[in-house]
């Protein structure tokens, strides 16, 4: 019998209602702003810790296009019910991913999105977005549970 907590990195919320909890999957997505390696988990765990009141779900995306001198971090927000994203929550968030982790760490976009985009296990879909925030063609895989929020992506994409 294993006698500690095993733990693999998947994202859990808590019902604190129901005692359960639901799967949110895990997080796979490396940025590279200003030549800082890190994984978007470090900003998921940021809100999660801080912000979980306000923002329901979120995806962190580096979004380098040809041309662009380096990758910017963007990351969309799916906000819990009755809650805005207003620019003291945008602030809120810039300071504390500064103060937690580093300034190049901090999102250079912080955008309100309708749906984020997993897979039918629940994973986010962190490749298809980056790819379509960069210009590329993507194809949209069947493993993608809610396949059409991928078009509001690339509808933002083609205006930002």
């Amino acid at each position: 019998m294993f006698p500690g907590v095993w733990h693999h990195g998947d994202f859990v919320r808590f019902n604190e209602r129901t005692g359960g909890m639901v799967m949110l999957g895990r997080s796979d997505g490396i940025l590279k702003p200003s030549g800082v390696r890190f994984g978007s988990a470090e900003i998921y765990n940021i809100l999660l810790k801080y912000f979980a009141a306000d923002v329901e779900d979120a995806l962190c995306i580096g979004r380098r296009r040809e041309g662009d001198d380096d990758e910017v971090v963007v990351l969309f927000l799916k906000m819990g019910d009755g809650k805005i994203l207003s620019e003291g929550l945008r602030e809120g968030i810039r300071a504390c991913v500064r103060k937690e982790l580093s300034a190049r760490h901090v999102p250079g976009v912080i955008e309100e999105c309708v749906e984020i985009p997993v897979t039918t296990n629940g994973k986010k879909v962190e490749v298809a977005v980056k790819q379509i925030l960069c210009g590329m063609n993507v194809k949209t895989s069947a493993s993608v549970a809610n396949s059409e929020c991928l078009e509001w992506y690339r509808e933002w994409a083609a205006k930002n």
